[in-house]
């Protein structure tokens, strides 16, 4: 099905700092799926051509009603979040927050309480953008508006299922069809791939993204798997996937986070390694176990 099918509207906050524009624009730039959005496999090898894997996406271009970027030049204490907000705000279904000032954080709930936004996503790429227990005050300043948010960690861990990355209360609202129709629209979230095998089973012939990592990269992923033997080579299977993510690259944070116990980073590479074994039937590898501890 073509993921143009429905019409819905989208804008996007991001924050001041390099790292995190550099994030929205790859975001927003997977959306929009222009012919030089991803040249990975290009950097990665010299005379190693682009094979247009992503040319069937179409482009979201049109549905992207604003791309703000918000919080420069503010206190390092904000009184008053909506005098840093924007006045007017064109009517749009979902709302994309990437890395903005906490305080602008705080206050979003009541910005939008009235602007009938559908669902709010808030992906966290790293620990010191939002603090555990700011986090569970904005969910549920959310959900008592009536606006439906999530605050995946990392943004590719946005799932339509209930699960460790998932939590109702903590990540995301009890009411969730419209973040589901987010991830359903955008076909964008956990990484779903599928694959054809060869006859004897040994090698990947071809691959399929049923559903990308927001920033794009698991279409790199599985390029790099593509007639790769699953049983030897220099590489295995897990550290081609990794060699994959990384080169990318990955720009989530690789500082520890307290509730993942790992880094965002890693947690990142932790899904789409999963994602590619539970296909082929391998065992999945287990990260440690989240501990919810809010600050």
């Amino acid at each position: 099905m073509n993921r143009q099918q429905k019409q819905y509207k989208l804008g996007v906050f991001y924050g001041p700092d390099p790292d995190t524009e550099m994030l929205a624009q790859k975001f927003v730039g997977n959306l929009i799926n222009d012919d030089e959005f991803c040249k990975a496999c290009e950097l990665l090898e010299k005379d190693v051509k682009c094979d247009k894997c992503r040319e069937h996406l179409g482009n979201f271009s049109s549905s992207i009603f604003f791309y703000d970027k918000i919080g420069e030049n503010v206190p390092d204490f904000i009184e008053d979040p909506e005098e840093y907000l924007p006045k007017s705000l064109p009517n749009v279904d979902f709302i994309l927050v990437v890395g903005i000032h906490q305080d602008l954080l705080l206050g979003l709930p009541d910005y939008l309480k009235d602007k009938n936004i559908k669902a709010v996503i808030i992906p966290v790429e790293n620990p010191k953008w939002v603090q555990p227990g700011l986090q569970v005050q904005v969910l549920e300043t959310f959900e008592s508006y009536r606006i439906q948010a999530a605050f995946p960690k990392p943004f590719c861990a946005l799932s339509k299922e209930l699960d460790e990355y998932n939590q109702e209360g903590f990540n995301i609202t009890k009411e969730r069809n419209y973040i589901i129709e987010f991830i359903e629209h955008y076909k964008i979230g956990v990484p779903i791939v599928s694959f054809l095998l060869s006859k004897d089973g040994k090698s990947i012939e071809d691959t399929c993204v049923l559903q990308c990592a927001p920033c794009g990269s698991s279409y790199f992923v599985l390029q790099q798997l593509k007639a790769k033997y699953l049983d030897n080579g220099e590489l295995s299977l897990n550290e081609r996937i990794s060699k994959a993510h990384h080169s990318y690259p990955c720009n989530a944070s690789m500082d520890q986070d307290s509730i993942l116990k790992d880094s965002i980073l890693h947690v990142g590479g932790y899904l789409i390694r999963n994602a590619v074994r539970r296909e082929l039937g391998l065992e999945e590898e287990e990260a440690q176990k989240l501990v919810y501890v809010v600050k």
